[in-house]
């Protein structure tokens, strides 16, 4: 009786041991895809999805990262060819084609992550989609093909531009243009350099045609205003500041001053110090206003102790020491301590 235990025994330690061994033997065997994700900075991507789908095959898996960003997936004995995509909230989708895991090795495919949206990559669009994505990858391609050339062309015509070589600038800036002329700083380059030259008209023209690409570029009506106001056109330089300002707040002070410089031109002393204390409100900081509103305000009695007490801001806070001196003689000058 204790024989027949006996044997029974050694038969299941051995049956055991062959199922062990069977089974370690079909996991060593397996085909297994690993690999890790990060993002921009190297850092792991957590719970990021992965699909793994099959291409000769209709295989359809799925997996994610662990908290170190890291995957891992048994796929077994059978053969394949694998498309493996990764996607995560926050991130633009990456994939990798072909892949065809080893048996008895593991297969890492690691991949980095983009800040962006998600989209549809292009085995996921229909037939319209996807004619739409060739079109938009041809431009991508055009422009990438003429983007070296476009760009020297550019650093060369604000280099000549700074040395005073306007027609060479321009012609260099021109080559730039023909490549692509849907860019809106090629044209506000151009408006720029015909400013220096002394070419209002054309500047103009320049520096409209980049607004109409560019319409909420606040620094396009900026340099338009100027413009207009070398022009005479004060009514629509104003204008053009008051566009600026309202398109970038933060710079709000600089545009409110360039609109009181205008109106100063143009005889306009009250308005003047008007859009210099708007400057002032934008900015408690800004010397140039406080000097332009105190000679603005100089001019009659009843705001000469405004005047004073606003070129005395400017003493405070001007650094340029010989307008500085200019300040304080005119505060003299007004009755001033």
């Amino acid at each position: 009786m204790r024989i027949a235990n006996r044997k029974f025994f050694l038969i299941t330690v051995l049956s055991i041991g062959l199922i062990l061994s069977l089974g370690v033997a079909g996991m060593a065997q397996s085909r297994t895809l690993k690999g890790k994700v990060t993002d921009d900075k190297d850092q792991p991507v957590v719970g990021a999805q992965i699909s793994i789908i099959g291409i000769d095959m209709v295989r359809n898996l799925s997996t994610k990262t662990d908290k170190r960003g890291q995957y891992l997936y048994l796929l077994g004995l059978q053969a394949g060819t694998f498309r493996i995509v990764v996607r995560k909230e926050g991130f633009q989708p990456q994939y990798r084609e072909g892949v065809r895991p080893g048996l008895s090795e593991e297969t890492e495919v690691n991949f980095k992550l983009t800040p962006g949206q998600d989209y549809k990559l292009p085995f996921e669009m229909d037939a319209k989609e996807m004619e739409e994505y060739k079109k938009q990858y041809e431009e991508a391609k055009r422009k990438e093909q003429f983007s070296g050339e476009i760009k020297a062309a550019f650093k060369l015509g604000l280099e000549l531009a700074d040395a005073g070589k306007y027609e060479e600038a321009l012609a260099e800036l021109g080559k730039a243009l023909q490549r692509d002329p849907e860019e809106s700083a090629i044209h506000a380059a151009i408006g720029t350099v015909y400013t220096k030259a002394g070419k209002n008209e054309d500047a103009l023209a320049s520096f409209q045609t980049a607004i109409k690409l560019s319409p909420s570029n606040p620094d396009l009506y900026s340099a338009m205003g100027s413009v207009l106001n070398s022009m005479g056109k004060t009514a629509e330089s104003q204008e053009a500041f008051k566009k600026a300002a309202s398109l970038n707040p933060g710079n709000a002070a600089q545009n409110f001053y360039n609109m009181g410089v205008t109106m100063v031109n143009s005889g306009k002393s009250e308005e003047a110090a008007e859009a210099f204390k708007q400057a002032i409100a934008a900015d408690p900081n800004y010397a140039e206003a406080y000097y332009q509103l105190g000679m603005a305000l100089s001019g009659k009695q009843a705001t000469i102790p405004a005047a004073i007490e606003a070129l005395k801001k400017y003493v405070e806070l001007g650094k340029k020491a010989d307008q500085v001196e200019v300040a304080k003689q005119i505060i003299a000058a007004l009755g001033g301590k």
